[in-house]
């Protein structure tokens, strides 16, 4: 597994000279790395569906080729390989995440400050080469490759190194990326749950567990499961669940303005991918018809620590926002804005029952789905995993109850818990769902209870920057939107490469290659940092 001796390897090789300083600017990967039990460093690579390496083309002609269309990036292969692992992604484009009309919106206390179209031109599926039926794969290509690979009965994530130098690489490689299994994944609290609680009595329980049922009744003989409703049985409807996904205040200052919209486009492009699983049982598309970025606090919004309190305040603000009126904030119902459920995801340490962190990870009211103030969810980003939890959020609104409540999978020689399990354990397929939950979703669709679902919206129409991110923005630009109004570049870099006293270093040149060992420690972050001006 990684070693911080790795990263120094990679950096010597480049032969840059930058300055590094260990800063909280990236204080949420050097949290991700820190709670992972092991994980490696993979470059990955475009290949071509060989995996052999692409000729080289100049940049312009790169960048010319990325904007003739549709047809030049629809398809994409990536060969990722680290010390344990080698992964050859095929990759499609995902046409479906986004609806054609949805827009991300920055809002302020007054409410929207701005609004443009979402782009989803980095947003891939697809599976392993020569593993279409045993595996999957859900990536963001947009500044380097951020998803998830599912193959061998393991879950394994990959996202960007960060914080250092980009160096000169060849035209179609990525700098270095952090490649870890789910399992590997360790939450600060030992009770990581979902807050739906099962538990009885019933009298006295909060509103949005008060609709948990006994598992739907398998249908015998001829019976159909609703038969005296006459409707098409869910499992040959595709439905289409257009949500609402909603950023707070915490989550843009923690991941920053500008890689906010693609990390959550990430993830929901996973929990896509989650519920075209064919265990599933039904054709189920997410797709994403709106996006809020909140960059200051809502007057009638109030998100804290307590799920239960803010799940209830988010609930009735996102049906707040969308009225027939038009009047002060809100955004009159004309189909751009609607959605059919609603998903706030928030850098809060979020508990069930108190105003303090414990291990919750999300809650949401169970059979909410198509209700206006009822299908809504709250989930703690916890990295791309929070892919899972909203998930299995979106599962209690159609009905779900956990894997092992009032059914039997989970049990000791039953169908083993999986994507709707209460606590996220080692033994956890969260990739799968169970019969139980398919159960859940054909009872609640088969009775009528979403027939919001039935509408197709629009598929969205990509738009292709014109131009590369470069020449976009200069470089002194870019350090403002990195460091603050105040930072621009710096000609004059030289080498401080920061080692504690005691600390060894390479028995090699560093120039001579990245594959030979070292017995080296370096911290396990870096980031680029101006000067003091």
């Amino acid at each position: 597994m990684a070693s911080a001796c790795q990263i120094l390897r990679w950096a010597l090789a480049l032969g840059l000279g930058l300055t590094f300083k260990v800063t909280h600017a990236f204080r949420s990967q050097d949290e991700l790395l820190s709670s992972l039990e092991s994980y490696e460093i993979a470059f990955p690579t475009r290949v071509d569906h060989n995996g052999a390496m692409l000729a080289f083309s100049p940049p312009a002609l790169r960048r010319q080729r990325r904007g003739v269309g549709a047809a030049a990036e629809s398809r994409l292969f990536y060969k990722v390989a680290a010390p344990s692992t080698h992964f050859l992604l095929n990759l499609t484009r995902s046409p479906r995440l986004l609806a054609g009309h949805v827009s991300v919106e920055y809002w302020t206390r007054e409410g929207l400050a701005w609004q443009r179209a979402a782009r989803a031109h980095c947003l891939y599926a697809g599976h392993l080469q020569g593993q279409a039926g045993s595996s999957h794969v859900a990536i963001s290509t947009c500044g380097g490759l951020h998803g998830l690979i599912v193959a061998d009965d393991e879950e394994y994530l990959i996202e960007p190194l960060q914080g250092g130098p980009k160096g000169r690489r060849g035209p179609e490689e990525s700098g270095p990326h952090v490649v870890y299994k789910r399992s590997s994944l360790r939450h600060p609290h030992l009770d990581t749950a979902c807050g739906v609680r099962d538990e009885k009595p019933w009298k006295g329980r909060p509103w949005w567990l008060r609709t948990l049922k006994p598992p739907p009744a398998r249908p015998q003989g001829n019976e159909t499961e609703r038969g005296q409703l006459g409707l098409k049985r869910s499992v040959s409807r595709e439905r289409y669940v257009e949500t609402l996904v909603v950023a707070d205040k915490m989550m843009v200052a923690y991941h920053g303005r500008r890689d906010v919209e693609q990390y959550v486009l990430a993830i929901m492009n996973i929990v896509a991918k989650l519920f075209q699983d064919s265990s599933l049982g039904n054709i189920v598309n997410i797709l994403v018809t709106r996006l809020i970025l909140l960059t200051e606090d809502q007057p009638t919004l109030e998100i804290t620590h307590h799920a239960g309190k803010s799940l209830d305040s988010f609930c009735k603000w996102q049906k707040s926002i969308v009225s027939h009126s038009g009047h002060g904030n809100a955004i009159p119902e004309n189909g751009v804005a609607n959605h059919d459920t609603a998903v706030l995801i928030t850098r809060y340490d979020i508990c069930i029952y108190k105003n303090k962190p414990c291990g919750t990870l999300g809650l949401a009211p169970v059979g909410g789905m198509c209700e206006r103030e009822r299908s809504c969810s709250i989930n703690e980003d916890i990295g791309l995993a929070t892919a899972f939890t909203i998930a299995h959020e979106i599962g209690h609104t159609f009905g779900m109850n956990h894997d092992g409540v009032g059914n039997g999978c989970g049990a000791r020689g039953q169908d083993p818990a999986k994507l709707m399990a209460a606590h996220i354990t080692m033994k956890t397929n969260p990739f799968v769902w169970s019969s139980c939950s398919r159960d859940y979703i054909t009872s609640f669709l088969d009775s009528g209870l979403g027939l919001c679902l039935n509408n197709r919206p629009p598929r969205q129409d990509f738009v292709y920057p014109t131009v590369a991110p470069g020449q976009a923005y200069d470089a002194d630009e870019q350090c403002r939107f990195q460091h603050g109004v105040k930072s621009r570049q710096w000609s004059q870099l030289s080498w401080n490469l920061l080692c504690r006293p005691g600390w060894p270093h390479p028995h090699r040149d560093p120039l001579s290659g990245i594959s030979h060992l070292c017995h080296c420690a370096l911290p396990d972050i870096f980031t680029l940092v101006p000067p003091q001006l």
